[in-house]
């Protein structure tokens, strides 16, 4: 697991890293599988924005991106989105298998 950050007009703190790598390891737990992700912190006056991109084999890039007054419940939002991307995705995947299995 890799995880790169990049800031914009923002500084990232050392508890903003720690929060942001274990939401990214919850992440690949759901996922089962081992990603490579990037967190983009950004500042634009008031408004603070947090993005999440995960790399995994087998699925495209999960991209989301949380807002907020500040960088930590932004960083809560995208982690929660990303969550129920990756819900979705096995969800989908399951419906796939089954229906296939049906097929044959």
């Amino acid at each position: 697991m890799d995880i790169q950050f990049h800031g914009h007009q923002a500084e990232i703190t050392d508890g903003l890293r720690m929060k942001a790598e274990e939401g990214v390891q919850k992440l690949m737990e759901h996922l089962g599988r081992p990603v490579d992700a990037d967190v983009w912190v950004s500042e634009d006056g008031v408004k603070k924005t947090v993005e999440l991109v995960l790399r995994a084999p087998h699925f495209d890039n999960l991209v989301a991106k949380g807002e907020g007054k500040y960088h930590e419940p932004a960083l809560t939002n995208a982690i929660a989105k990303l969550d129920a991307q990756i819900r979705r995705l096995k969800t989908a995947k399951k419906k796939q298998v089954h229906e296939a299995e049906l097929r044959a």
